[in-house]
């Protein structure tokens, strides 16, 4: 015969919460899980094997959830036991008592399965999202138990609420939405739980907000390339102290991106040596996956040659990602080089005598900026960025094409002006509009 029991494993930290566990014991052989619950020793009850209140008005409420999740649990278990076969292990006992209670009903363990199958094919980025938008719901809640078939329009509406509350932006309120949109349409499409009624996240904000974006300008990027650095380049040496060693790879790698029709940090990173053929790099885009091809221009080509002892014993273009292994840990390489490259930008924008903020998703929108003020169709700026698009591109030119038309919108007014007060500068005004 099958038994269940409730524990309180202690915290190692003094004073800190152990962990609630279930003990099943079944033909003398022990298998112990630990539920997502957390309580203080005061907490426990080791005579009754329930929670208890100890006066604190904030625990109440987890407290009785606690006591709820251990009451589902010892009920489901009975059912359990009363239909086992008699093959069944301890192991498929606790399979099926917490699969079936977990796995099919628990938000918690169906968006960590749909986690770690995105780990092992490599989204690690979209596996972070969907693990960061579920904590940022359990924090919420404040509930750990939360089935999938709880979400509704009421519970999203006022998670939506509690995040403006909190200050946060639309942009990362709707990408907390569509992370759990996700993971809420994947769940019918298996069959998981019926949409019944209005879509839970129909009347949520699930779009983009246009944000300024920063883009320098000719002059700022002539600034840029102009730096002193590039006389390293020209004479293939290294400088010699090792702060401007530094600054001399974050330079490279800026410039190179701005060449490369703005190519995103990211996608460098993963170039590798095989993307090179000839004089062209053939490589998928990381964000939508589309096909970019593109020539290298004797700069990039300086560059890709000034990394090569870098690079000698590396399947990669340029020194980001050294150690080659787990899709994960290449991942966090990345990740790291590119919070560097972004501090190491900031150093390079002040001894170009720039004052706006440079970062290397800059290089991207200063190619498409550029690429517009040289009046380029959009369609061929939308191709040379690879966006899926054109109305991706738009956000990119939006600042631009706002500030074009406030100098046109000055050109209008001054129409109307009487003849003393109009600008004297209406056809400088004219010739910087067109």
């Amino acid at each position: 015969m099958a038994s269940l029991r409730f524990f309180l494993r202690s915290s190692s930290r003094p004073g800190g919460a152990g962990s609630l566990c279930a003990r099943i014991i079944y033909r003398r052989k022990i298998k112990v899980i630990t539920t997502p619950y957390q309580l203080h020793a005061q907490e426990w009850d080791t005579a009754l094997f329930c929670a208890k209140d100890n006066g604190i008005t904030e625990r109440s409420k987890y407290i009785e959830e606690t006591n709820a999740y251990l009451l589902v649990l010892s009920e489901h278990f009975s059912r359990l036991r009363a239909g086992q076969p008699a093959s069944d292990t301890v192991n498929d006992i606790a399979l099926l008592l917490f699969n079936n209670l977990c796995s099919l009903k628990s938000l918690s363990a169906y968006s960590n399965r749909l986690i770690s199958h995105m780990q092992s094919r490599g989204q690690l980025r979209t596996a972070r999202a969907y693990r960061s938008s579920v904590e940022c719901l359990f924090s919420f809640t404040r509930k750990r138990i939360l089935l999938v078939e709880d979400i509704s329009p009421e519970l999203i509406t006022r998670f939506e609420q509690h995040l403006k509350a909190q200050g946060k932006s639309l942009n990362t309120i709707s990408f907390y939405m569509r992370s759990l949109r996700a993971i809420y349409r994947k769940a019918i499409e298996e069959g998981l739980v019926e949409q019944k009624g209005i879509n839970p996240f129909k009347t949520v904000f699930t779009g983009f907000s246009r944000t300024p974006k920063r883009a320098l300008d000719t002059t700022q990027m002539q600034r840029i390339q102009q730096l002193s650095f590039k006389h390293y380049l020209h004479q293939d040496r290294q400088p010699e102290s090792p702060c401007d060693r530094k600054l001399y790879k974050a330079w490279r790698l800026f410039i190179f991106c701005f060449h490369a029709r703005g190519m995103c940090f990211v996608d460098l990173a993963y170039l590798k040596k095989e993307n090179v053929r000839g004089n062209s790099i053939r490589y998928y885009r990381k964000k939508t996956g589309g096909m970019i091809e593109l020539h290298i221009d004797p700069l990039m080509k300086s560059i890709i040659e000034s990394f090569a002892r870098d690079t000698a014993h590396s399947p990669y273009l340029f020194p980001i990602i050294r150690s080659t292994g787990s899709a994960q840990a290449e991942r966090l390489q990345y990740e790291t080089a590119l919070r560097r490259q972004n501090l190491l930008l900031k150093e390079l924008a002040k001894m170009a005598g720039i004052n706006s903020p440079l970062s290397t998703h800059v290089a991207r929108h200063s190619w498409a900026t550029i690429a517009k003020r040289e009046n380029l169709p959009l369609w061929v700026i939308s191709e040379g960025l690879g966006h899926s698009s054109q109305k991706v591109t738009h956000t990119y030119l939006a600042g631009f094409e706002r500030s074009r038309l406030d100098r046109a919108n000055e050109i209008v007014c001054a129409a109307i002006l009487s003849p003393h007060s109009r600008p004297p500068c209406r056809e400088e005004l004219f010739h910087r509009v067109f």
